[in-house]
Protein backbone atom coordinates (compact mmCIF):
# COMPACT_ATOMS: atom_id res chain seq x y z
CA UNK A 1 0.00 0.00 0.00
CA UNK A 2 1.39 3.39 -0.97
CA UNK A 3 0.80 6.00 1.71
CA UNK A 4 -0.71 9.14 0.21
CA UNK A 5 -2.66 10.30 3.25
CA UNK A 6 -1.86 13.29 5.36
CA UNK A 7 -1.85 12.95 9.11
CA UNK A 8 -5.23 14.67 9.25
CA UNK A 9 -6.73 12.21 6.76
CA UNK A 10 -5.34 9.27 8.71
CA UNK A 11 -6.93 10.60 11.91
CA UNK A 12 -10.29 11.13 10.21
CA UNK A 13 -10.15 7.55 8.92
CA UNK A 14 -9.41 6.32 12.42
CA UNK A 15 -12.42 8.26 13.72
CA UNK A 16 -14.67 6.54 11.14
CA UNK A 17 -13.31 3.05 11.73
CA UNK A 18 -12.83 2.85 15.51
CA UNK A 19 -14.56 5.76 17.24
CA UNK A 20 -15.36 3.77 20.39
CA UNK A 21 -11.90 2.26 20.93
CA UNK A 22 -9.69 3.58 23.75
CA UNK A 23 -7.03 5.88 22.33
CA UNK A 24 -5.28 7.84 25.09
CA UNK A 25 -4.50 7.02 28.74
CA UNK A 26 -3.13 9.79 31.00
CA UNK A 27 -3.12 9.86 34.80
CA UNK A 28 -6.02 7.49 35.26
CA UNK A 29 -8.22 9.02 32.55
CA UNK A 30 -9.00 7.37 29.22
CA UNK A 31 -10.25 9.04 26.04
CA UNK A 32 -11.84 7.04 23.26
CA UNK A 33 -11.07 8.01 19.69
CA UNK A 34 -14.36 9.97 19.50
CA UNK A 35 -13.80 11.74 22.83
CA UNK A 36 -10.26 12.67 21.90
CA UNK A 37 -11.43 13.91 18.50
CA UNK A 38 -13.98 16.24 20.08
CA UNK A 39 -11.33 17.60 22.46
CA UNK A 40 -8.79 18.25 19.71
CA UNK A 41 -11.45 19.94 17.56
CA UNK A 42 -12.23 22.25 20.48
CA UNK A 43 -8.59 23.29 20.59
CA UNK A 44 -8.59 23.65 16.80
CA UNK A 45 -11.53 26.02 17.00
CA UNK A 46 -9.81 27.95 19.76
CA UNK A 47 -6.71 28.36 17.59
CA UNK A 48 -8.86 29.57 14.69
CA UNK A 49 -10.29 32.14 17.06
CA UNK A 50 -6.74 33.34 17.69
CA UNK A 51 -6.19 33.79 13.97
CA UNK A 52 -4.32 30.55 13.16
CA UNK A 53 -4.68 29.57 9.51
CA UNK A 54 -3.26 26.92 7.22
CA UNK A 55 0.53 27.14 7.06
CA UNK A 56 0.90 29.21 10.25
CA UNK A 57 3.44 27.96 12.79
CA UNK A 58 2.20 27.23 16.29
CA UNK A 59 4.80 26.85 19.07
CA UNK A 60 3.98 24.18 21.66
CA UNK A 61 6.07 24.46 24.82
CA UNK A 62 4.09 21.82 26.68
CA UNK A 63 4.88 19.07 29.16
CA UNK A 64 3.73 15.46 28.71
CA UNK A 65 -0.02 15.74 29.17
CA UNK A 66 -3.22 15.04 27.26
CA UNK A 67 -3.60 18.64 26.11
CA UNK A 68 -0.22 18.51 24.38
CA UNK A 69 -1.33 15.67 22.13
CA UNK A 70 -4.69 17.33 21.55
CA UNK A 71 -2.94 20.50 20.43
CA UNK A 72 -0.61 18.58 18.09
CA UNK A 73 -3.66 17.04 16.44
CA UNK A 74 -5.50 20.38 16.44
CA UNK A 75 -2.66 22.09 14.59
CA UNK A 76 -2.70 19.22 12.10
CA UNK A 77 -6.49 19.59 11.77
CA UNK A 78 -6.00 23.17 10.59
CA UNK A 79 -3.24 22.38 8.12
CA UNK A 80 -0.95 24.52 10.26
CA UNK A 81 2.59 23.69 11.40
CA UNK A 82 3.43 22.48 14.92
CA UNK A 83 6.76 23.56 16.43
CA UNK A 84 7.44 21.65 19.69
CA UNK A 85 9.66 23.25 22.35
CA UNK A 86 11.43 21.50 25.24
CA UNK A 87 11.02 22.52 28.85
CA UNK A 88 14.68 22.18 29.80
CA UNK A 89 15.85 24.88 27.38
CA UNK A 90 17.19 28.21 28.61
CA UNK A 91 15.40 31.46 27.81
CA UNK A 92 17.96 32.23 25.10
CA UNK A 93 17.55 28.78 23.53
CA UNK A 94 13.77 29.15 23.60
CA UNK A 95 14.04 32.67 22.19
CA UNK A 96 16.07 31.45 19.22
CA UNK A 97 13.45 28.85 18.33
CA UNK A 98 10.55 31.25 18.77
CA UNK A 99 12.16 33.93 16.62
CA UNK A 100 13.67 31.59 14.03
CA UNK A 101 10.46 29.61 13.53
CA UNK A 102 8.35 32.68 12.84
CA UNK A 103 5.62 31.23 15.06
CA UNK A 104 2.47 33.32 15.42
CA UNK A 105 0.97 31.61 18.49
CA UNK A 106 2.77 30.20 21.54
CA UNK A 107 1.08 27.67 23.83
CA UNK A 108 3.09 26.94 26.99
CA UNK A 109 2.89 25.44 30.43
CA UNK A 110 5.32 24.40 33.15
CA UNK A 111 8.98 25.15 32.59
CA UNK A 112 8.56 26.87 29.23
CA UNK A 113 5.75 29.10 30.45
CA UNK A 114 7.65 29.90 33.63
CA UNK A 115 10.83 30.76 31.74
CA UNK A 116 9.12 33.01 29.22
CA UNK A 117 6.44 34.70 31.28
CA UNK A 118 8.59 37.78 31.91
CA UNK A 119 10.14 37.82 28.43
CA UNK A 120 7.11 37.64 26.15
CA UNK A 121 7.54 41.22 24.94
CA UNK A 122 10.76 40.06 23.22
CA UNK A 123 8.75 38.35 20.47
CA UNK A 124 6.88 40.93 18.38
CA UNK A 125 5.76 38.37 15.77
CA UNK A 126 3.61 36.49 18.29
CA UNK A 127 -0.04 37.44 17.90
CA UNK A 128 -1.28 35.30 20.82
CA UNK A 129 0.16 33.53 23.86
CA UNK A 130 -1.75 30.71 25.58
CA UNK A 131 -0.61 29.87 29.12
CA UNK A 132 -1.66 27.27 31.65
CA UNK A 133 -2.45 29.74 34.39
CA UNK A 134 -1.86 33.40 33.60
CA UNK A 135 -0.12 35.25 36.44
CA UNK A 136 -1.49 38.73 37.26
CA UNK A 137 -0.01 41.53 35.21
CA UNK A 138 1.45 39.34 32.44
CA UNK A 139 2.07 41.31 29.26
CA UNK A 140 3.06 39.95 25.88
CA UNK A 141 3.67 43.05 23.83
CA UNK A 142 0.93 43.26 21.21
CA UNK A 143 -0.03 39.59 21.64
CA UNK A 144 -3.30 38.44 23.18
CA UNK A 145 -2.84 36.40 26.39
CA UNK A 146 -5.27 33.50 26.82
CA UNK A 147 -5.81 30.76 29.43
CA UNK A 148 -5.22 27.20 28.21
CA UNK A 149 -8.46 25.98 29.80
CA UNK A 150 -10.44 28.66 27.99
CA UNK A 151 -8.91 27.64 24.67
CA UNK A 152 -10.10 24.07 25.20
CA UNK A 153 -13.67 25.08 26.03
CA UNK A 154 -14.40 26.47 22.57
CA UNK A 155 -17.20 24.83 20.56
CA UNK A 156 -15.68 22.04 18.44
CA UNK A 157 -14.48 22.95 14.97
CA UNK A 158 -16.75 21.53 12.29
CA UNK A 159 -14.99 20.56 9.04
CA UNK A 160 -14.71 20.90 6.06
CA UNK A 161 -11.35 22.60 6.07
CA UNK A 162 -8.99 23.69 3.30
CA UNK A 163 -7.16 20.68 1.90
CA UNK A 164 -3.44 20.22 1.85
CA UNK A 165 -1.04 17.64 0.47
CA UNK A 166 1.30 15.14 2.09
CA UNK A 167 4.27 17.41 1.25
CA UNK A 168 2.84 20.57 2.77
CA UNK A 169 4.74 21.53 5.96
CA UNK A 170 3.20 20.11 9.13
CA UNK A 171 5.96 19.81 11.73
CA UNK A 172 9.21 21.59 12.58
CA UNK A 173 11.53 19.68 14.90
CA UNK A 174 14.67 21.45 16.06
CA UNK A 175 17.79 19.36 16.21
CA UNK A 176 19.82 19.33 19.43
CA UNK A 177 22.40 21.64 17.90
CA UNK A 178 25.50 19.48 18.31
CA UNK A 179 27.29 21.86 15.93
CA UNK A 180 26.41 25.53 16.07
CA UNK A 181 22.82 26.74 16.23
CA UNK A 182 20.04 24.14 16.11
CA UNK A 183 18.39 23.60 12.74
CA UNK A 184 14.64 23.36 12.23
CA UNK A 185 13.80 20.15 10.36
CA UNK A 186 10.64 20.74 8.30
CA UNK A 187 8.53 17.61 7.78
CA UNK A 188 5.50 17.25 5.53
CA UNK A 189 1.95 16.23 6.46
CA UNK A 190 2.47 12.73 5.04
CA UNK A 191 5.20 11.82 7.50
CA UNK A 192 2.65 10.97 10.20
CA UNK A 193 0.97 8.02 8.42
CA UNK A 194 4.30 6.97 6.88
CA UNK A 195 6.01 6.73 10.27
CA UNK A 196 3.05 4.96 11.85
CA UNK A 197 2.90 2.37 9.10
CA UNK A 198 6.68 1.84 8.96
CA UNK A 199 7.15 1.25 12.70
CA UNK A 200 4.02 -0.87 13.04
CA UNK A 201 4.91 -3.17 10.16
CA UNK A 202 8.60 -3.44 10.93
CA UNK A 203 8.23 -4.23 14.62
CA UNK A 204 4.94 -6.10 14.55
CA UNK A 205 2.88 -3.52 16.48
CA UNK A 206 -0.89 -4.02 16.20
CA UNK A 207 -4.21 -2.62 17.39
CA UNK A 208 -3.88 -4.78 20.51
CA UNK A 209 -0.81 -2.85 21.65
CA UNK A 210 -0.64 0.04 24.11
CA UNK A 211 2.38 2.26 23.43
CA UNK A 212 4.04 3.63 26.58
CA UNK A 213 5.54 7.14 26.20
CA UNK A 214 7.79 8.39 29.03
CA UNK A 215 9.94 10.54 26.69
CA UNK A 216 9.34 14.23 26.02
CA UNK A 217 6.72 15.21 23.49
CA UNK A 218 9.06 17.97 22.38
CA UNK A 219 11.07 15.63 20.15
CA UNK A 220 10.45 13.23 17.27
CA UNK A 221 9.53 10.15 19.30
CA UNK A 222 6.92 11.90 21.40
CA UNK A 223 5.63 14.39 18.83
CA UNK A 224 5.60 12.03 15.86
CA UNK A 225 6.43 8.34 16.27
CA UNK A 226 4.37 7.40 19.33
CA UNK A 227 1.06 9.02 18.28
CA UNK A 228 1.61 7.91 14.67
CA UNK A 229 1.94 4.28 15.72
CA UNK A 230 -1.20 4.39 17.86
CA UNK A 231 -3.20 6.14 15.14
CA UNK A 232 -2.05 3.89 12.31
CA UNK A 233 -2.66 0.63 14.19
CA UNK A 234 -5.83 1.66 16.00
CA UNK A 235 -4.12 0.83 19.28
CA UNK A 236 -3.73 2.94 22.40
CA UNK A 237 -1.17 5.43 23.70
CA UNK A 238 -0.21 5.93 27.37
CA UNK A 239 1.58 9.14 28.32
CA UNK A 240 3.42 9.76 31.61
CA UNK A 241 5.12 12.98 32.65
CA UNK A 242 8.68 11.66 32.51
CA UNK A 243 10.82 8.54 32.62
CA UNK A 244 11.21 7.26 36.19
CA UNK A 245 13.33 4.14 36.76
CA UNK A 246 11.79 3.67 40.20
CA UNK A 247 8.21 3.82 38.86
CA UNK A 248 8.63 2.39 35.37
CA UNK A 249 7.47 -1.18 35.90
CA UNK A 250 4.64 -0.11 38.18
CA UNK A 251 3.41 2.33 35.51
CA UNK A 252 3.72 -0.33 32.82
CA UNK A 253 1.70 -2.76 34.91
CA UNK A 254 -0.98 -0.20 35.85
CA UNK A 255 -1.55 0.80 32.22
CA UNK A 256 -0.98 -2.66 30.74
CA UNK A 257 1.52 -1.09 28.35
CA UNK A 258 3.02 -3.45 25.79
CA UNK A 259 5.53 -1.56 23.59
CA UNK A 260 7.85 1.43 23.94
CA UNK A 261 10.92 3.18 22.58
CA UNK A 262 13.67 3.88 25.12
CA UNK A 263 17.28 5.01 24.93
CA UNK A 264 20.08 2.71 26.12
CA UNK A 265 20.58 4.95 29.15
CA UNK A 266 17.03 4.18 30.24
CA UNK A 267 17.70 0.46 29.99
CA UNK A 268 20.88 0.88 32.03
CA UNK A 269 18.97 2.78 34.70
CA UNK A 270 16.34 0.05 34.86
CA UNK A 271 19.12 -2.50 35.27
CA UNK A 272 20.62 -0.45 38.09
CA UNK A 273 17.47 0.40 40.03
CA UNK A 274 16.71 -1.52 43.19
CA UNK A 275 12.96 -1.51 42.65
CA UNK A 276 11.44 -4.95 42.57
CA UNK A 277 10.43 -5.74 39.03
CA UNK A 278 7.52 -8.11 38.41
CA UNK A 279 8.38 -11.68 37.40
CA UNK A 280 9.25 -11.86 33.70
CA UNK A 281 5.99 -13.63 32.82
CA UNK A 282 3.92 -10.99 34.61
CA UNK A 283 5.30 -7.97 32.72
CA UNK A 284 2.83 -6.77 30.08
CA UNK A 285 5.64 -4.96 28.23
CA UNK A 286 6.56 -7.32 25.41
CA UNK A 287 8.81 -5.23 23.14
CA UNK A 288 11.18 -2.29 23.59
CA UNK A 289 12.85 -0.54 20.65
CA UNK A 290 16.25 1.01 21.44
CA UNK A 291 19.61 1.90 19.86
CA UNK A 292 22.06 -0.62 21.35
CA UNK A 293 21.52 -4.33 21.90
CA UNK A 294 21.48 -5.25 25.58
CA UNK A 295 21.19 -8.99 26.08
CA UNK A 296 21.37 -8.73 29.88
CA UNK A 297 18.24 -6.58 29.89
CA UNK A 298 16.35 -8.98 27.65
CA UNK A 299 17.21 -11.93 29.83
CA UNK A 300 16.50 -10.21 33.14
CA UNK A 301 13.10 -8.79 32.26
CA UNK A 302 11.96 -11.14 29.50
CA UNK A 303 11.20 -8.24 27.15
CA UNK A 304 12.03 -8.55 23.47
CA UNK A 305 14.40 -5.89 22.09
CA UNK A 306 14.92 -4.41 18.65
CA UNK A 307 17.54 -1.88 17.63
CA UNK A 308 16.77 1.11 15.44
CA UNK A 309 18.89 3.66 13.56
CA UNK A 310 17.62 6.84 11.96
CA UNK A 311 17.41 10.63 11.91
CA UNK A 312 14.94 13.43 12.51
CA UNK A 313 15.66 14.50 8.92
CA UNK A 314 14.19 11.22 7.66
CA UNK A 315 10.98 11.75 9.64
CA UNK A 316 12.13 8.93 11.94
CA UNK A 317 11.75 6.37 9.13
CA UNK A 318 14.94 4.37 9.13
CA UNK A 319 16.26 0.84 9.67
CA UNK A 320 15.56 -1.58 12.48
CA UNK A 321 16.40 -5.10 13.57
CA UNK A 322 13.57 -7.55 13.19
CA UNK A 323 11.75 -9.01 16.22
CA UNK A 324 13.55 -12.15 17.30
CA UNK A 325 17.04 -10.84 16.54
CA UNK A 326 19.46 -11.78 19.32
CA UNK A 327 22.36 -9.36 18.91
CA UNK A 328 24.70 -11.75 17.13
CA UNK A 329 26.19 -9.27 14.62
CA UNK A 330 28.43 -6.41 15.71
CA UNK A 331 27.14 -3.02 14.59
CA UNK A 332 23.95 -4.43 13.08
CA UNK A 333 21.16 -1.84 12.93
CA UNK A 334 18.65 -3.72 10.84
CA UNK A 335 16.97 -3.64 7.48
CA UNK A 336 15.06 -0.74 5.87
CA UNK A 337 11.54 0.02 7.03
CA UNK A 338 8.64 0.06 4.56
CA UNK A 339 9.28 2.51 1.75
CA UNK A 340 12.86 3.29 2.85
CA UNK A 341 15.92 2.84 0.64
CA UNK A 342 19.38 2.78 2.23
CA UNK A 343 22.65 3.28 0.40
CA UNK A 344 26.31 3.79 1.22
CA UNK A 345 28.31 6.45 -0.66
CA UNK A 346 31.90 7.57 -1.09
CA UNK A 347 33.25 11.13 -0.69
CA UNK A 348 32.03 12.13 -4.17
CA UNK A 349 28.59 10.74 -3.32
CA UNK A 350 28.94 7.77 -5.66
CA UNK A 351 27.02 4.77 -4.44
CA UNK A 352 29.14 1.88 -3.18
CA UNK A 353 28.50 -1.83 -3.41
CA UNK A 354 27.75 -4.48 -0.76
CA UNK A 355 30.41 -4.70 1.94
CA UNK A 356 32.01 -1.33 1.13
CA UNK A 357 32.18 1.19 3.99
CA UNK A 358 31.05 4.73 3.31
CA UNK A 359 28.56 7.37 4.34
CA UNK A 360 25.05 6.07 5.02
CA UNK A 361 22.21 7.85 3.23
CA UNK A 362 18.46 7.23 3.23
CA UNK A 363 15.58 8.22 1.00
CA UNK A 364 11.82 7.73 0.89
CA UNK A 365 8.76 9.76 -0.03
CA UNK A 366 8.57 11.66 3.25
CA UNK A 367 12.11 12.83 4.03
CA UNK A 368 12.38 16.37 5.30
CA UNK A 369 11.39 19.25 3.06
CA UNK A 370 14.54 21.00 4.24
CA UNK A 371 15.99 22.97 7.13
CA UNK A 372 13.88 26.00 7.93
CA UNK A 373 15.35 29.11 6.28
CA UNK A 374 18.71 27.39 5.76
CA UNK A 375 19.13 26.53 2.07
CA UNK A 376 22.88 26.01 2.38
CA UNK A 377 22.55 23.35 5.09
CA UNK A 378 19.63 21.81 3.21
CA UNK A 379 21.67 21.49 0.03
CA UNK A 380 24.48 19.79 1.98
CA UNK A 381 22.24 17.23 3.67
CA UNK A 382 19.47 16.63 1.10
CA UNK A 383 21.04 15.47 -2.17
CA UNK A 384 18.90 14.10 -5.01
CA UNK A 385 16.27 12.98 -2.53
CA UNK A 386 18.84 11.27 -0.27
CA UNK A 387 19.43 12.36 3.33
CA UNK A 388 23.15 12.23 4.07
CA UNK A 389 23.62 10.96 7.62
CA UNK A 390 27.22 11.80 8.43
CA UNK A 391 27.59 8.22 9.69
CA UNK A 392 29.82 5.43 8.39
CA UNK A 393 28.29 2.09 7.57
CA UNK A 394 28.01 -0.78 5.16
CA UNK A 395 25.17 -2.71 3.58
CA UNK A 396 25.67 -6.42 2.93
CA UNK A 397 24.31 -8.49 0.05
CA UNK A 398 21.17 -9.25 2.07
CA UNK A 399 20.38 -5.56 2.48
CA UNK A 400 21.33 -5.47 6.17
CA UNK A 401 22.81 -2.22 7.51
CA UNK A 402 25.84 -2.14 9.82
CA UNK A 403 26.85 1.02 11.67
CA UNK A 404 30.61 1.70 11.67
CA UNK A 405 31.01 5.12 13.31
CA UNK A 406 30.25 8.80 12.87
CA UNK A 407 31.77 10.64 9.94
CA UNK A 408 31.20 14.04 11.55
CA UNK A 409 32.50 13.06 14.97
CA UNK A 410 35.99 11.79 14.23
CA UNK A 411 39.02 12.59 16.37
CA UNK A 412 42.04 13.59 14.30
CA UNK A 413 45.16 12.48 16.21
CA UNK A 414 48.58 12.66 14.55
CA UNK A 415 46.98 12.42 11.12
CA UNK A 416 44.87 9.37 12.03
CA UNK A 417 41.09 9.31 12.32
CA UNK A 418 39.76 7.81 15.55
CA UNK A 419 36.11 6.94 16.00
CA UNK A 420 34.89 7.99 19.47
CA UNK A 421 32.21 5.31 19.25
CA UNK A 422 34.84 2.61 18.86
CA UNK A 423 36.59 3.73 22.05
CA UNK A 424 33.24 4.10 23.86
CA UNK A 425 32.23 0.58 22.86
CA UNK A 426 35.38 -0.76 24.51
CA UNK A 427 35.15 1.34 27.68
CA UNK A 428 31.54 0.32 28.25
CA UNK A 429 32.62 -3.33 28.34
CA UNK A 430 34.47 -2.68 31.61
CA UNK A 431 32.36 -4.43 34.28
CA UNK A 432 32.15 -1.30 36.45
CA UNK A 433 31.50 1.26 33.70
CA UNK A 434 27.85 2.35 33.40
CA UNK A 435 28.22 4.87 30.57
CA UNK A 436 30.88 6.99 28.93
CA UNK A 437 31.60 9.69 26.39
CA UNK A 438 34.73 10.03 24.24
CA UNK A 439 35.75 13.12 22.25
CA UNK A 440 38.77 15.01 20.99
CA UNK A 441 40.46 17.93 22.74
CA UNK A 442 42.94 20.30 21.07
CA UNK A 443 46.64 19.41 21.28
CA UNK A 444 49.53 21.49 19.98
CA UNK A 445 51.54 18.46 18.84
CA UNK A 446 49.02 15.86 17.73
CA UNK A 447 46.19 18.22 16.59
CA UNK A 448 43.80 16.40 18.96
CA UNK A 449 44.09 14.06 21.91
CA UNK A 450 41.53 11.50 23.02
CA UNK A 451 39.55 12.41 26.15
CA UNK A 452 36.92 10.37 27.99
CA UNK A 453 34.37 10.90 30.74
CA UNK A 454 33.46 7.61 32.39
CA UNK A 455 30.63 6.92 34.85
CA UNK A 456 31.31 3.94 37.11
CA UNK A 457 29.70 1.88 39.83
CA UNK A 458 31.59 2.81 42.95
CA UNK A 459 35.23 3.88 43.12
CA UNK A 460 37.28 2.85 40.09
CA UNK A 461 40.81 4.10 39.40
CA UNK A 462 41.50 5.69 35.99
CA UNK A 463 44.47 3.32 35.64
CA UNK A 464 42.13 0.33 35.86
CA UNK A 465 39.90 1.69 33.12
CA UNK A 466 42.88 2.41 30.88
CA UNK A 467 44.56 -0.96 31.45
CA UNK A 468 41.27 -2.64 30.56
CA UNK A 469 40.96 -0.62 27.34
CA UNK A 470 44.61 -1.30 26.42
CA UNK A 471 43.81 -4.98 25.92
CA UNK A 472 41.23 -4.08 23.25
CA UNK A 473 42.50 -0.92 21.57
CA UNK A 474 45.70 0.13 19.87
CA UNK A 475 47.80 2.65 21.81
CA UNK A 476 46.83 5.38 19.33
CA UNK A 477 43.16 5.12 20.38
CA UNK A 478 43.61 5.04 24.15
CA UNK A 479 42.34 8.12 26.02
CA UNK A 480 45.08 10.39 27.28
CA UNK A 481 42.71 12.40 29.50
CA UNK A 482 40.22 10.60 31.70
CA UNK A 483 37.58 11.74 34.19
CA UNK A 484 35.93 9.05 36.32
CA UNK A 485 32.68 10.00 38.02
CA UNK A 486 29.65 8.38 39.66
CA UNK A 487 27.09 10.94 38.44
CA UNK A 488 25.13 10.16 35.23
CA UNK A 489 26.16 12.04 32.11
CA UNK A 490 24.15 15.17 31.32
CA UNK A 491 21.40 14.66 28.75
CA UNK A 492 19.36 16.66 26.30
CA UNK A 493 15.56 16.68 26.36
CA UNK A 494 15.41 13.84 23.81
CA UNK A 495 17.39 11.56 26.14
CA UNK A 496 20.62 11.73 24.15
CA UNK A 497 23.89 12.52 25.89
CA UNK A 498 24.66 16.24 25.82
CA UNK A 499 27.91 15.76 23.92
CA UNK A 500 28.62 19.46 23.20
CA UNK A 501 27.75 20.52 26.75
CA UNK A 502 29.99 17.89 28.36
CA UNK A 503 32.80 18.71 25.96
CA UNK A 504 32.53 22.44 26.75
CA UNK A 505 32.75 21.70 30.47
CA UNK A 506 35.78 19.39 30.15
CA UNK A 507 39.15 20.83 31.26
CA UNK A 508 42.32 18.85 30.68
CA UNK A 509 43.97 20.55 33.69
CA UNK A 510 41.56 18.81 36.08
CA UNK A 511 41.49 15.46 34.27
CA UNK A 512 43.67 12.45 34.96
CA UNK A 513 46.53 12.48 32.41
CA UNK A 514 48.14 9.15 31.60
CA UNK A 515 51.34 10.85 30.42
CA UNK A 516 51.85 12.29 33.90
CA UNK A 517 51.39 8.97 35.67
CA UNK A 518 53.52 6.51 33.73
CA UNK A 519 50.43 4.49 32.80
CA UNK A 520 50.03 2.80 29.43
CA UNK A 521 51.32 5.23 26.80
Amino acid sequence: MTVVETGRELWHRRCRESADRPFLHVEGHTWTVAEFDEAQRRFAAGLVGLGVRRGDRVLLGMSNRAETLMLLFAVQELGAVAVPLQGELTVDELAFRIEHSGGVVLVADGAVGGSLVTALDRFPRLTAVVLDGVPPGVEAGRATVVELDALGRTAPLDPPLPGYSDRDPALVLYTSGSTGRPKGVVLGAGVFPSAGRAFAEHFGITESDNYFLPLTMGHAIGALVAPAIATWTGGALTIVDRFSPSRFWQQVAEHEATVSILFPAHLNLLMETQQKAPPAGAIPMRHIITHVWMEAFRQRFGVELSTVWGMTETGALCSGSEPGYRGQWEGYVGTPMAGVEIGVFDESFTRLGPGDIGEIALRHDQVMLGYLDDPEATATTLVDGWIRSGDYGEVDEEGRLFFRGRLKNMIKRSGENISPEEVENVLIEHPDVVECLVFGVPDAIRTEEVAAVVVTRGAVAPEDVLEFAATRLTRLKLPRYLVVDSEPLARLGNGKIDRPGIKRGFHVQSAWDRQDTGAVR
